[in-house]
């Protein structure tokens, strides 16, 4: 009772925490990719996955193969992809994809001439789900820089978890409300499938939370922000695109000032770079406030991952952006107990000895330009 009562502490709703499940923490790339290929390849009933890129690349070529030999076999294979985020992959990829057999849907495809405010909105999510049995929930898509060196990637460092167990239902459950959302690549739309829950598989009270559309489209960040607010000992933060909003960014303050052992690790390299200058305009007073701030060293870093104290964890899609709290469909799982706390903080003092600690004297050293724009990218940090 005491364990179950600790961990409700860090729980915004401790009744949408559903007990029962197992969660494995898949650190990097080749871990990931071999874990979701396995996992298809045993695939017997269906196949669900949501990507916001996937391309026609080394990675998505290994991927589409499988796909298609699954569909041969008789699995249902669903597909959804984002029109913005796989732009660059041919329509023609998708086409073959769905003369195969597998059921392919576009998420808001890109028309030219209508306003920014139809491309503005995306599905940034990166789900697989298998045979109601297992899902992968993580920041890894299916394109040669995610996939680890091993399958011919560039290794970009990234976090994914698989889960198993009756949280998976509520992954299913969100894919088919995109795919209800998204338009068939060929002929109709299939109809969404019914979801049954999983039987229970460890002993993780595990929450699926989840960010696009009116009712929830703040329901990430306010899970972040509770449990902020509850940390005794510390915070780690693992980031992409780390430009917090106000509410997230004070308590970040506020726990630092009450004696909580804030990090965060935020990219060095990055595929966009105006997020990380307009980053570097925070830096000061987080530092100053006592946030210690890390910048990573190894490749492109495009985790999205947090641990609190070693009971709140969480790992998904979802950047501490303006983007991914405005306008994407995101998906993270928040887990709950000190066995996969306990790996995640440790994965995290891992990657901090090939991190670089941002110092005050980095901050003011910087030449007055780089300031500037840094003030002036914050500003428009909406848009970035």
């Amino acid at each position: 009772m005491r364990e179950k009562e600790n961990w409700q502490r860090y729980c915004a709703r401790p009744e949408d925490a559903l007990e029962g499940n197992e969660v494995d923490l898949l650190k990097d790339g080749d871990e990931t990719f071999s874990a979701m290929l396995g996992a298809i390849k045993g695939a017997r009933k269906y196949v669900l996955l949501e990507f916001y890129a996937f391309a026609d690349d080394s990675a998505g070529r290994v991927f589409s193969e499988l796909l298609r030999s699954k569909a041969r076999e008789g699995v249902a294979v669903y597909l959804i992809y984002d029109s913005v985020g796989s732009i660059l992959t041919d329509r023609d990829f998708f086409l073959e994809l769905a003369a195969a057999g597998v059921k392919v849907a576009e998420f808001r495809p890109v028309i030219f001439w209508k306003p920014y405010w139809n491309w503005i909105k995306r599905d940034h999510r990166k789900t697989i789900c298998v045979d109601g049995d297992c899902a992968f929930v993580g920041g890894f898509n299916i394109t040669s820089q995610d996939a680890p060196l091993s399958l011919g990637g560039r290794g970009w460092k990234g976090t994914q978890a698989r889960l198993r167990g009756p949280a998976t239902a509520q992954i299913e459950h969100l894919f088919w409300e995109a795919w209800t959302a998204s338009t068939p690549v060929t002929g109709a739309r299939e109809p969404a499938r019914q979801v049954f829950p999983a039987a229970p598989a460890g002993d993780k009270p595990v929450a699926v939370v989840s960010a696009g559309g009116i009712r929830n489209v703040r329901s990430i960040r306010r899970s972040y922000r509770y449990a902020i607010d509850r940390a005794l000992e510390y915070i780690y933060i693992t980031n992409a695109y780390f430009l917090p909003d106000r509410l997230v960014y004070r308590r970040l303050v506020r726990a630092a000032r009450r004696g909580v052992d804030v990090r965060v690790i935020a990219p060095m390299e990055t595929d966009h770079p105006y997020v990380r200058w307009a980053s570097w305009s925070m830096y000061g007073h987080l530092i100053k406030n006592g946030v210690k701030i890390y910048e990573w060293q190894g490749p492109i870093l495009h985790a999205k991952t947090a641990v609190i104290d070693g009971v709140w964890s969480s790992v998904g899609s979802h950047n501490l952006d303006h983007r991914s709290l405005k306008y994407n469909l995101e998906v993270n799982i928040n887990v709950f107990g000190r066995a996969f706390g306990s790996a995640m903080a440790r994965a995290f003092r891992e990657d901090l000895k090939r991190s670089k600690l941002v110092t005050l004297e980095d901050v003011r050293r910087r030449p007055f330009t780089s300031k500037a724009a840094s003030k002036l990218l914050y500003l428009v940090r909406s848009w970035l």
